[in-house]
């Protein structure tokens, strides 16, 4: 549908030895597709959580070194991007991912935190 499987099997485009990082509601780096675990020598292999899964964008932050997603959101978006698995590929399916959490479980930020995470 995408034609991106054309690319990589004729470009050969495939994320190799880029870093992608996604801003989002963080990664479940646990799901087969996105490599199944954190940290170095993972496909999810940076992040920060910058608020906590109470956060309401109005309450304090709790920052976290734990960056797993907790509304699916920022998940979805890292599949899209690098997915790798013999279900799902992504559009990049080499990326190193890094998941930086600015939105609690229900979704909501501010400008700060976004800021920061930039």
């Amino acid at each position: 549908m995408t034609g991106v499987t054309r690319v990589h099997a004729e470009l050969g485009l495939t994320g190799q030895g880029v870093k992608v990082g996604i801003i989002d509601t963080g990664i479940d780096y646990t799901h087969p597709a996105l490599g199944g675990c954190f940290g170095a020598g993972c496909r999810v292999a940076y992040g920060y959580d910058f608020v906590g899964n109470n956060y309401t964008g109005k309450n304090t932050p709790v920052p976290s070194s734990d960056p797993m997603d907790c509304a699916g959101h920022g998940s979805h978006v890292a599949g899209i991007v690098g997915a790798s698995n013999d279900v799902v590929m992504g559009v990049a399916p080499k990326v190193l991912l890094g998941a930086y959490r600015v939105l609690g479980c229900n979704g909501s930020s501010n400008d700060d935190v976004i800021i920061a995470a930039l």
